[in-house]
């Protein structure tokens, strides 16, 4: 399974900023790539950090989105943080 992450939105930015790890992640819901998403299964960590803003989070997944019929919410039994599209 492929993995990505985005962090909050800085003026400075993560490395390559292209979501492929922590250090790199997709600076803010903004600049995250959504059709890297796409195909074939992946996760999603929405990270926090200490220099960013305190408080929730809404996000809002269209499932629509993705392309396949065979794509549907997996549970996370596990309650962690990631969202698995």
């Amino acid at each position: 399974m492929r993995t990505f992450y985005v962090r909050p939105e800085r003026d400075t930015g993560y490395g390559r900023g292209d979501g492929t790890s922590y250090e790199n992640a997709w600076n803010g819901f903004k600049a995250v790539n959504w059709d890297a998403l796409a195909g074939e299964p992946a996760t999603l960590w929405v990270c926090g950090g200490p220099e960013g803003p305190a408080g929730f989070v809404t996000l809002h997944v269209e499932w629509s989105y993705l392309k396949g019929d065979d794509v549907q919410a997996r549970p996370n039994t596990r309650r962690e943080s990631p969202i698995a599209v």
